[in-house]
């Protein structure tokens, strides 16, 4: 090996920079952004705040449900409906228990919203979905925590 080699292995420039070798520079960054538009496309968190978290709270977990006995309920101009409802819980709700006291709420929503109203506005499609968003809508405001859906279970009028 002659000192010529060595010489330009170890060559310096004017500014006192070894050449030759590779900059680690520039593929690094390139795998920076690449990693980074990867997170992005992926549905990375984004680096969201705890404050975000709180915004968007989990949905519950369906849990057991609750049956009410079908009643019967005066509607207008001498009808009646005779309904019975289900009433879905979130999870750790125990059905049998939400049955034995809270049943009556429910009875009781019903009977307010219900009572009284012409019959023709029950027979449609359209009706009876109305008449359902809107009991479901009360029994979350009476049941925020425990409430997450309502369906008929008998629907009869006369």
């Amino acid at each position: 090996m002659s000192d010529d080699d060595d010489d330009t292995k170890g060559k310096k420039g004017k500014d006192g920079k070894e050449k030759g070798g590779k900059s680690n520079l520039i593929p690094a960054v390139v795998l920076a952004l690449g990693l980074a538009a990867g997170g992005y496309f992926m549905g990375g968190s984004g680096g969201g705040t705890a404050a975000d978290a709180k915004e968007k709270p989990e949905a519950p977990v369906p849990g057991g449900i609750a049956t009410m006995d079908p009643m019967s309920v005066n509607l207008a101009d001498g009808h009646f409906l005779k309904v019975g409802v289900a009433v879905e819980l979130a999870e750790g709700i125990e059905p049998g228990e939400f049955e034995k006291g809270e049943i009556s709420k429910a009875k009781d929503l019903i009977i307010d919203r219900v009572a009284g109203l012409p019959m023709d506005q029950l027979t449609s499609p359209e009706g009876r979905k109305k008449v359902k968003e809107e009991l479901t809508k009360a029994a979350k405001k009476i049941y925020p925590d425990e409430v997450l859906d309502l369906y008929f279970t008998d629907f009869v009028m006369q």
